[in-house]
């Protein structure tokens, strides 16, 4: 059974076979003959349109135009009527035949130029009031819509709720809402921003005492800064006859937050830790509650 090829493949070998051939006619038209476009062309295959709306190009218009030069303004009277007519192209004196054909062309030019002026002046005065017809018109029926917008019955959704909504505005309108826990709710919202201000004048009164504390040891003086480089810069910074420059080897790793919470759960992996009294944890309670009852910091 021979092989059946579809009608667009047909189609395309059929141009592809005239493609060759020389064009016997000369097209007007600047798009390209079914013929003459090649199988590199992307034409050459017909592809259906989908019949939906194309998106339209985007234009772009280079400069404005100005506006419209108004042809017909009160102050110049009526430029249609004949007295301007005979004022703007006057009719030309009598004159002897012309001597040749140039004579006679510069008088067809001359005739010619009168009747154009006089018919684009009544053409566009016609224009003119037929736009002005069309706004006029479009502005009654605005207006008329308007009016019957206006003068129209009530709807029934707002007859019945029009009781509850003049009920509001007059509310509204007579004064403030009423709020009778207003008293209670200013007063709540004072005692709010007093506590508030207690507690930054406590935090204030804290960082104080605790800065008054830690400045016993703040260096003031040369010599006392002398003595804390001798005491820093040594060759064993960090343990007695030992040579280790690490800090973390030295003293360890500062403790993690795991190592917190082992601490407070009893948790550790060090059997000495682990088997430690309750001592260090509550000295540091008993401090934290000392500094509290008497409201400062303590050594």
């Amino acid at each position: 059974m021979p092989l059946s090829l579809p009608k667009g493949s047909l189609s395309s070998a059929t141009r592809c076979r005239h493609s060759t051939t020389a064009i016997p006619f000369r097209s007007f038209s600047t798009t390209q003959h079914l013929s003459a476009i090649g199988p590199q062309n992307p034409k050459f295959i017909e592809i259906p349109i989908p019949p939906q709306e194309q998106a339209r190009p985007k234009i772009d218009i280079k400069g404005t135009l100005p506006p419209p030069r108004n042809l017909f303004p009160k102050r110049a009277g009526d430029k249609t009527s004949t007295a301007y007519f005979a004022a703007v192209t006057p009719e030309p004196k009598e004159q002897p035949e012309p001597a040749n054909e140039y004579v006679a062309w510069k008088r067809r030019m001359a005739e010619s130029r009168r009747k154009n002026l006089r018919e684009s002046l009544v053409e566009l005065k016609k224009r003119q009031r037929d736009e002005g017809r069309v706004v006029a018109g479009i502005s009654k029926a605005r207006s008329a819509y308007r009016e019957k917008r206006l003068h129209a019955p009530q709807r029934e959704d707002e007859r019945l709720t029009n009781p509850t909504i003049l009920e509001i505005n007059r509310t509204l309108q007579s004064g403030p809402v009423p709020d009778p826990n207003r008293e209670a709710r200013l007063a709540e919202k004072a005692a709010r921003a007093q506590a508030k201000e207690a507690a930054k004048e406590d935090m204030r009164r804290n960082a104080l005492h605790t800065l008054y504390m830690h400045a016993r040891s703040f260096i003031t003086t040369e010599e006392q800064f002398n003595r804390e480089i001798e005491k820093i810069f040594t060759e064993t910074p960090f343990l007695q006859n030992s040579r280790e420059d690490n800090i973390w080897v030295a003293k360890g790793s500062p403790l993690t937050i795991q190592d917190m919470l082992s601490e407070v759960n009893k948790s550790q992996k060090s059997a000495i830790k682990y088997h430690a009294g309750p001592a260090a944890v509550t000295g540091k309670r008993l401090k934290k509650i000392a500094e509290e009852l008497t409201g400062g910091k303590m050594d």
